[in-house]
């Protein structure tokens, strides 16, 4: 990761006088990374709440699952490639959906709320999209995404479905991903990668737990297997786990 690529940023009034930067610097590289808003700390803290929840929750499956399940807290498996939410998008990993409205079962409603406004200042809205400002039945679907330890993936793709959920509540796209683990320390292999006229670039090399990765409208990215040389365990240990708050429908 080129050192360009790193905005160390320390508040939302800094960051909103960094925006035109951010921006620049994802049109041209496919993404930036916003390091100081969350601590690391704090942030690995969670992590054994997280392995507590996986361990204790009955999962649902891939498909069949309604969209008033995906509005409550659950968590639930993507396998395969005929999601629900973009199809075509060849994946394994599990979903924590933690929405803003239900129980704080993992402790991450400030985190989330705070991701949600670093999102929208990014955007330039002048009213950040809390869901009590979003038109129903949108929602703001505040997630974890665990990349399992043995292969978890996502195949390359452009955020197509998040990007129409938005167009009639605001001109601009921007999705972030807050990352939880870090690679070099929970995983060694894998991860979060862009691709650019051909060329792919990791986007986690040399990033670190509370570091903020944001892409746009026109980036193309995925997930490189996660650690494909151990065997596959579903318990979460030594998978790639991020968050995200993206605006659903």
């Amino acid at each position: 990761m080129a050192p360009s690529c790193i905005f160390q940023i320390e508040d939302i009034s800094h960051l909103r006088e960094q925006t035109g930067a951010i921006r620049e610097t994802v049109q041209a590289n496919g993404f930036a990374l916003i390091r100081g808003i969350f601590d690391r700390s704090r942030i690995r803290a969670f992590l054994p709440t997280i392995l507590q929840y996986i361990s204790q929750t009955e999962a649902l499956p891939s498909s069949g699952v309604s969209a008033e399940q995906i509005r409550r807290n659950c968590l639930k498996w993507s396998i395969g490639s005929q999601s629900q939410s973009q199809s075509g998008i060849a994946r394994l990993m599990m979903t924590i959906m933690n929405p803003t409205r239900e129980p704080d079962v993992l402790g991450l409603r400030d985190t989330f709320t705070s991701l949600i406004l670093v999102r929208d200042t990014l955007a330039q809205r002048e009213q950040p999209l809390l869901d009590d400002y979003l038109p129903a039945p949108k929602f703001n679907g505040t997630r974890l995404q665990i990349y399992p330890a043995g292969g978890g993936f996502m195949t390359r793709h452009i955020d197509s479905r998040a990007i129409d959920n938005v167009r009639d509540v605001s001109a601009q796209y921007i999705q972030l991903v807050l990352l939880m683990t870090e690679k070099g320390t929970d995983y060694t292999s894998g991860g979060a990668f862009v691709e650019v006229a051909g060329e792919f670039r990791d986007s986690e090399a040399n990033a670190r737990s509370g570091d903020i990765v944001v892409y746009d409208a026109n980036t193309m990215h995925g997930v490189a297997d996660i650690d494909s040389h151990k065997p596959l365990d579903t318990s979460g240990a030594g998978a790639r786990i991020v968050a995200l708050a993206t605006v659903y429908d």
